[in-house]
């Protein structure tokens, strides 16, 4: 058990509410919290926590993306109380557009202040937004990592896990990775077995197998595609199980292979070997969630030419085999 773990002194938790939260970033980690304490108590061991609900704004009654109203203890304007950790919940891009910058300069207040400082989901754009997060390794909602890299280029998102720690800044991905951070908070202050408990009890893995693009699409959505890139995929989502090279793909742009290649980097950031090889992917996981065939037949119906290279890309990219991901999204 680590230093914290002995410490008997209650531990502050700030969890760190914006307009149209998603109300899991904050129930999550706090149903975490809240079950350690039941557990300690009845163990007669610690104080654990207390949690606070603390308005981004001046209103202490805040709505969460789903309509449910979120009563706040506090505003970021009356904090009274030493705070050991914050956690900032996540909310809608757009609203972070409209948001008083007067969080901007608590945060950067309090930072100095705290144990700890993280972020669910895409409330890391609220850290790097306060300057928090230079230099730093972060992770987010898999969606919105390619947004917040090109936006703080300062910082290095990894979209891989389901949180991530460089030195006294926590972030995790999205939404439900704020119990996977919570459990990992838990384990630093209080160990492991009390973090297990609380993992059992809330039917929770300690640390969950796999990675974060296990459950989004290798690919962006394809209303974010470039309309060059757009033209390319529809060229090419019929032709997956087939032998396509780029020569066969500059062919039908009427480019020569040199300036296709340039261009599509250009346009996708990414090669068209890549691409191709993504688009595959994609596939391949789409058919392993909604249909029967066998993991051979898969593998030679997106082009992989044998289940051996199909596994292969599997874990290279989402630290599964294609046996895994199918059990983890058809519950066999």
């Amino acid at each position: 058990m680590n230093k914290s773990g002995s410490d008997t002194e209650t531990k502050n938790i700030v969890l760190l509410v914006l307009p149209q939260v998603q109300l899991l970033d904050i129930a999550g980690p706090c149903d975490v919290f809240t079950s350690a304490n039941r557990f300690m108590v009845n163990d007669h061991l610690h104080s654990g926590y207390k949690i606070h609900l603390v308005s981004g704004t001046s209103e202490k009654i805040l709505y969460s993306s789903s309509g449910m109203p979120i009563m706040c203890s506090h505003t970021i304007y009356d904090i009274n109380f030493p705070v050991d950790t914050l956690l900032v919940g996540g909310t809608d891009l757009t609203v972070l557009n409209n948001i008083n910058t007067d969080i901007y300069r608590f945060l950067q207040n309090i930072s100095g202040n705290v144990r700890r400082m993280g972020s669910v989901c895409t409330g890391a754009f609220v850290l790097a937004e306060a300057g928090l997060l230079k230099g730093k390794q972060v992770t987010t909602h898999w969606k919105f990592a390619d947004i917040l890299q090109k936006s703080y280029p300062d910082l290095t998102v990894n979209v891989n896990p389901f949180y991530i720690r460089d030195q006294q800044i926590y972030s995790s991905g999205g939404v439900t990775s704020g119990m996977d951070l919570a459990l990992a908070l838990l384990e630093e202050d209080f160990g492991k077995p009390t973090a297990s408990e609380v993992a059992r009890h809330l039917v929770l893995y300690l640390r969950r197998p796999g990675i974060q693009p296990q459950f989004g699409n290798s690919l962006p959505d394809y209303d974010m595609m470039s309309p060059f890139v757009k033209e390319v995929r529809d060229l090419l989502k019929n032709k997956l199980g087939e032998a396509v090279t780029i020569g066969d793909m500059a062919e039908k742009m009427n480019m020569s292979v040199r300036n296709f290649s340039r261009v599509f980097l250009r346009e996708s950031g990414l090669t068209p070997g890549r691409f191709l090889e993504k688009m595959r992917m994609d596939q391949a996981k789409n058919m392993l969630e909604y249909t029967d065939m066998s993991i051979d037949m898969i593998a030679d119906q997106c082009g992989f030419g044998s289940s051996v290279s199909l596994r292969r890309l599997f874990l290279k990219h989402i630290a599964l085999s294609p046996s895994q991901y199918r059990k983890s999204f058809k519950g066999e």
